[in-house]
């Protein structure tokens, strides 16, 4: 009988407990912005089966969520949520009057974030990923948690879902005049950030950006040579529309801002000075493909906790595609304008390319160095890449190359440096050419360190940072050459500026022609007491330096990452990527201040209504031209693509020649006008 009474209490509790009805959330999408503060009523479409009254009772721990009976409000600020581009999910939950709730009562919603901060070369054999604050080829632990298989954006081959690198960023630092150490670098954001994508506004020697710039400015431009034909041959035609970035091209910058005039290069069809796109004017872009974005380091620096400078940067990612040339098909070009807007005299000033390298499957790497190149290198530490992975490249891993065509200028000692020595001159550039103080640094020293906490690991703080771009580890013991790079490892010595060189420093630069204490082939091949290092993580820096860094002037570096792949394992990868490398920087040395520049010819039908005849065109040394006004004398100005009165001067009727030979290779406006009329024409100076 007892078991009878208990069967019925059980029966009759479950169906009380079947019929009990909670509130019902209804999940909710809102489209945001960055720096916009949004509320959202989310019981709008909510309700209680029984009619009850209920209201919002929790939401997301730590999401910093306001929440009223009915609304969650939340702010979209920079710093969270800067590489957001996909929806984010917040959780509420709903309670009705008698305290109630159930499964159902749990309700999400989703915040799709408009922001198009990113962008991706893609028109040769590899797909990059461009990000305005310069942490390029990886879109940050917003979009793809840490312990995520999904690759970062440096496929080679494109669309193949295989990376030969993770991460490569800026860094720079230097010592100001009273010294103290300023400096601005990144690697993964896992602290916090150093910089911010926008220009600064300048007044006299105050430095500011507000957060909707840096919002405004939170992308990128990206362009191709394709794109810019078609507007140079169409922008004439009545009820032509360009596209975006050709209307949005930041050329100038924003005067109620006290932002610089000139920003994003352009070439001026008409010379008035002003990037006008339905004036015919264009983009001045790099290679067939480019992206173009600006970033600074004027705020609180989270990430390496070092003092801002006061740097703009204008950056500039780019491709060339030339199937039948595989040392350019295979590479990415990067070109950094870097200005110091700050009034610090910045003196051991360095630059730095950090890379994290990873040759599909990350963990079973090598690097080295190659002095004379002036090239670091990523390649596989094993015959076979990886374990069968999706993401990993198998037999045949490709390596992957940091080739430094151009850092900073060296400081100006009022000679020609000549060429040929056991010096700076065996990897920068300008030396020997007859040009006074125009030497420019290749890499000038390389380490790579571990994924650890340890002296040879991640760095943390700004001084650790500065240590490694002199070439100096944590514990402020130099590189030591032979095994890891530091005593504790049984390195032999001397001190060192690069790390696993191999045989590339004949003359011992980089020991500053100390011969070492050990066997001078050292590579992670041998560099274990003759045996290899054992292949895992590997991340490199590349430094470039030291100089002093003058308030109001401009640097600039030229990088490229090399792809190679052979057929013959790693080291045939190896010795491919060195071809390559060969083949560009000789491309690059023959017109290194206007290299990958698409001027993209001449079209004398689309530069002015009334047409200045010129000849030759392009020209060497004497430009000839008709002069087409009726007086014995006509005034005449030659002006750059941004503008500048460059030339000017007065032609006859009996001498219509203008010598041009000192002018720099480049293109030019030549204008002449008279009371009435302006006739215009443009030309290339050889």
């Amino acid at each position: 009988m007892k078991n009878f009474y208990l069967f019925v209490f059980i029966f009759f509790l479950s169906q009380c407990l079947l019929s009990q009805s909670y509130p019902v959330a209804v999940n909710d999408t809102v489209d945001v912005r960055l720096g916009e503060y949004i509320t959202v009523n989310v019981i709008n479409n909510d309700y209680h089966p029984e009619g009850k009254f209920f209201k919002v009772d929790v939401t997301t721990p730590g999401s910093q969520v306001i929440l009223t009976d009915s609304t969650l409000s939340f702010y979209i600020d920079y710093d969270n949520h800067y590489n957001y581009s996909r929806l984010k999910r917040l959780v509420y939950r709903l309670v009705d009057e008698d305290g109630e709730w159930g499964l159902e009562s749990y309700g999400h919603v989703y915040l799709n974030v408009i922001n198009n901060y990113s962008d991706s070369l893609d028109i040769n054999n590899i797909k990059a990923l461009v990000i305005p604050w310069g942490n390029h080829f990886w879109e940050g632990a917003g979009v793809h948690p840490w312990n995520s298989d999904y690759p970062a954006f440096y496929e080679f081959p494109k669309w193949s879902g295989k990376v030969t690198i993770y991460n490569s960023t800026f860094w720079i630092g230097g010592v100001d005049q009273n010294g103290e150490l300023r400096l601005s670098a990144e690697r993964y954001r896992q602290d916090g950030i150093d910089y911010w994508p926008g220009p600064l506004s300048i007044n006299d020697n105050n430095l500011s950006i507000d957060t909707i710039t840096v919002i405004n400015w939170n992308r990128v431009w990206k362009l191709s040579k394709t794109d810019i034909v078609f507007h140079r041959n169409n922008w004439w035609r009545p009820g032509y529309e360009a596209i975006e970035n050709i209307v949005d091209w930041p050329a100038h910058g924003d005067e109620n801002l006290n932002q610089s005039s000139y920003l994003a290069p352009f070439v001026d069809i008409d010379g008035d000075g002003y990037y006008d796109p339905y004036s015919g004017d264009y983009p001045l872009i790099k290679g067939d493909q480019c992206a173009f974005f600006i970033f600074n380091d004027l705020r609180e620096h989270t990430e390496t906790q070092g003092l801002p400078i006061g740097l703009e940067v204008h950056g500039m990612l780019y491709q060339f595609s030339e199937p039948d040339n595989p040392s350019i098909n295979n590479t990415v070009f990067l070109s950094y304008k870097v200005f110091n807007y700050s009034d610090y005299i910045l003196s051991d000033t360095y630059m730095g390319i950090w890379t994290d390298l990873t040759i599909g499957y990350g963990n079973d790497d090598y690097v080295a160095s190659d002095v004379g190149r002036g090239m670091y290198f990523g390649y596989n530490g094993n015959e076979i890449d990886g374990n069968g992975q999706p993401f990993a490249y198998g037999e045949n891993p490709p390596a992957q190359g940091v080739l430094f065509l151009g850092g900073p200028n060296m400081d100006s000692n009022n000679i020609d440096d000549p060429d040929g020595g056991c010096d700076e001159s065996l990897n920068g550039i300008g030396f020997g050419d007859s040009i006074i103080d125009n030497e420019r640094y290749g890499m000038s020293s390389f380490l790579f360190h571990w994924n650890t906490t340890l002296a040879q690991g991640d760095p943390d703080i700004a001084q650790e940072y500065y240590n490694y771009l002199r070439g100096i580890w944590m514990d402020d013991t130099p590189i030591d050459y032979g095994n890891a790079g530091h005593p504790s490892s049984g390195s032999y010595g001397p001190a060192c500026k690069f790390m696993f060189p191999g045989l590339s420093d004949p003359c011992l630069w980089g020991t500053n022609g100390i011969q070492p204490n050990g066997p001078i082939n050292w590579s992670e091949e041998n560099a274990n007491q003759g045996n290899p290092n054992w292949p895992d993580d590997r991340r490199g820096l590349g430094s470039m330096g030291p100089f002093t860094f003058l308030p109001g002037t401009m640097q600039k570096i030229d990088i490229a990452y090399v792809t190679a792949r052979g057929d013959d394992g790693p080291m045939s990868s190896v010795e491919l990527l060195k071809i390559y490398a060969d083949s560009i920087r000789a491309r690059f040395v023959r017109n290194s201040d206007d290299f990958g520049t698409q001027y993209l010819g001449v079209e004398e039908s689309t530069i002015s209504q009334l047409q200045l005849k010129i000849y030759p065109n392009p020209v060497d040394e004497v430009l000839h031209i008709e002069n087409p006004f009726s007086q014995q004398n006509a005034e005449y100005v030659i002006s750059d693509v941004y503008g500048r009165n460059i030339l000017s001067g007065r032609i006859n009727l009996n001498n219509t020649n203008i010598g041009v030979s000192n002018l720099s290779t480049g293109v030019y406006i030549i204008l002449m006008i008279n009371k009435d009329q302006k006739y215009s024409a443009k030309f290339i100076k050889k």
